[in-house]
């Protein structure tokens, strides 16, 4: 049997020619070593990834930090309102009453935004935060605001687009600002963003809005207020009672009156609305110029919806009936009617002998 010294000497032999040193130089590291070396290598670059991450962070930070806009108080007598008007009377509104007293005892969370006026140094014109401009106004408080150099179109876009956001524009009062960019020679894409409606959509709305906004009086629609529950074909129809944007002297009469009701100083603005169309609907009285002729009986109402929601009303008596198109909103209409009444007669006529014959 081989000893253990033979075996050593054998092992020996087979091994003389070997240099310990190089062997120990080419031979991997023990698995420890390997998890050593992963880990520390892992390590570096998680910090390495850090530090881009830092850097990154830090200059997305200063960037915002140099493009910050400061807030800044200001005395609200310094600071004009709009050079167009989108908001109706809030002052006697119960839900402004509220506004005062939250921004009273929770102070003004939200800045306005205002533009320097350069012809009037040292004062500034709101382009969005009236509410808040005015509430502060009523606290006798500074107001906090944003101060930014804007032209007017991007005054009365951010003005349109932040009611929009915040607190949504009734439909009379999307008509009334529409028509004031619109008098004052804006694109219709220019009040279709001031609105917050960039869609093609969004643009053929406007022309609904202007049209509508023309048919009514600014000042009755101001005295009705927003009416935020009442939509187009409610207003449209009051503007069918108008002619030609001018109210007539009886109904002027019909108005002053109402004005002075117990009921008008108690109603909301929908209320008020419903109110008017009554007051304008009135017949005058006999004996005055206009007097119906002798036995002629009451006005009756009737809406004809046309298409894309535009609505005709049809006034009819014992001795008269009379067709209002806006004209506004779908021009050409009436003058196409007009143009082919004789032949809707003859064809009436037609119709009325032939009912008669088989009758």
């Amino acid at each position: 049997m081989t000893n253990a010294r033979d075996r050593n000497q054998r092992m020996k032999s087979l091994f003389a020619n070997v240099n310990p040193d190089e062997l120990a130089h080419q031979a991997p590291p023990p698995p420890a070593d390997w998890e050593k070396r992963r880990v520390g290598s892992s390590a570096v670059r998680s910090m390495d990834r850090a530090f881009v991450s830092i850097e990154e962070e830090n200059k997305r930070l200063h960037e915002q930090l140099l493009s910050a806009e400061t807030i800044v108080e200001l005395d609200p007598d310094v600071i004009e309102p709009s050079f167009v008007r989108d908001r109706l009377q809030f002052d006697d509104n119960a839900e402004f009453a509220s506004f005062v007293d939250g921004i009273r005892e929770n102070g003004q969370r939200l800045p306005i935004l205002v533009r320097p006026l350069a012809q009037r140094p040292g004062y500034f014109q709101a382009a969005y935060g009236h509410r808040r401009l005015r509430a502060c106004q009523l606290l006798k408080r500074p107001v906090r605001a944003i101060i930014r150099e804007l032209s007017d179109e991007e005054l009365v876009i951010s003005q349109g687009i932040e009611n929009t956001e915040r607190l949504n524009l009734s439909f009379i009062e999307q008509a009334l600002f529409a028509l004031a960019l619109k008098d004052r020679g804006y694109t219709r894409d220019t009040i279709s963003q001031a609105l917050g409606r960039r869609d093609k959509k969004g643009i053929a709305y406007i022309s609904h809005l202007t049209g509508i906004a023309a048919m009514i009086p600014e000042q009755l629609a101001r005295m009705i207020g927003p009416a935020p529950s009442i939509g187009r074909p409610k207003w449209e129809r009051l503007g069918s009672l108008i002619h030609q944007r001018r109210l007539t002297e009886h109904q002027e009469e019909q108005l002053d009156a109402l004005l002075a009701r117990p009921d008008w100083l108690a109603s909301g603005s929908d209320q008020r609305f419903g109110l008017v169309v009554k007051a304008l609907e009135t017949r005058q009285s006999p004996g005055s110029q206009a007097t119906e002729p002798e036995g002629e009986q009451g006005l009756s109402l009737q809406d004809i919806a046309l298409d894309d929601g535009i609505v005709a009303t049809v006034q009819a008596t014992s001795r008269a009936v009379r067709f209002t198109i806006p004209e506004a909103l779908v021009p050409g209409l009436s003058a196409w009617l007009a143009a082919r009444l004789p032949e809707l007669a003859a064809e009436f006529r037609r119709q009325k002998d032939e009912d008669e014959t088989m009758s």
